[in-house]
């Protein structure tokens, strides 16, 4: 396959998987597409290129934390990078028609790992570097930014973990009550403010390297962004999901007798 035809197969079959094309996400999705022949043609799998994208993404935080603040945008640069990877492996998977639920459990813990990795290393260069606390010399402003870091790092995989357990719940409910409970918010509730967080969140990350003052700002809308996440995911939990739960360890021992 050439790669003309090879970049519009893969425009195709990434129909649905853009929900807002005024987005940085949309924006990473679509250049990764140009880069996912050179994966293709060189006959990674999807779970290669997740890896791949996992040795980039740490490559981000080591980086950041060897260079310090003065190439802090190369590392910045380098995670982008990674995000651009890591929707390459989505790509492959469907190309080859081999889209797996261990792939997209790597891929989603890989991603965790990542973001908290950059977020660490950031707050590391905020503890450390000299130029960094003379801007936030203030003891009240030093220690309020460290806070707001400290719970945006945490915040991540929270976020992510109880995005994970809704959806695997969610599709365990459909199935054992013939329900439709979609596994993912998006066709709940509008995500465009959520989305908007999202594209800041880039934006920030990148001018942070050029103003002390956003990784401050970074990390707020980052937390801002998760709090809000983990208030939706809670709330349609109670709304979808208080249905029976029988006990499936009982049935799992009688099926094995």
């Amino acid at each position: 396959m050439n790669i003309i035809n090879l970049v519009k197969k893969i425009k195709e079959i990434n129909r649905g998987q853009i929900y807002n094309i005024f987005s940085t996400e949309a924006l990473l999705r679509i250049v990764a597409w140009y880069f996912t022949p050179i994966f293709y043609y060189t006959k990674c799998s999807a779970n290669m290129v997740s890896v791949i994208a996992l040795i980039i993404g740490l490559s981000s935080p080591a980086f950041i934390i060897y260079f310090g603040r003065e190439f802090i945008l190369y590392g910045i640069l380098i995670f982008i990078f990674s995000i651009i990877v890591d929707h390459c492996d989505g790509n492959i998977a469907r190309l080859l028609d081999k889209p797996t639920f261990f792939g997209r459990f790597m891929d989603g813990l890989f991603d965790i790992i990542i973001l908290v990795s950059v977020q660490a290393a950031l707050i590391y260069v905020l503890i450390t570097d000299v130029h960094i606390n003379m801007i936030f010399a203030d003891i009240n402003i030093r220690t309020i930014t460290l806070i707001v870091a400290l719970l945006s790092l945490a915040s991540t995989p929270i976020q992510h973990l109880i995005y994970d357990r809704y959806s695997a719940y969610a599709r365990w409910i459909s199935q054992e009550h013939n329900l439709e409970i979609s596994p993912t918010l998006r066709k709940e509730v509008s995500f465009a403010f959520v989305d908007t967080l999202n594209d800041l969140q880039i934006i920030f990350l990148i001018l942070l390297a050029f103003f002390d003052i956003f990784i401050f700002i970074y990390f707020l809308v980052n937390l801002i962004s998760s709090i809000i996440l983990i208030i939706f995911h809670l709330r349609f939990a109670y709304k979808n999901m208080n249905v029976y739960a029988g006990n499936h360890r009982s049935k799992h021992i009688t099926k094995n007798k």
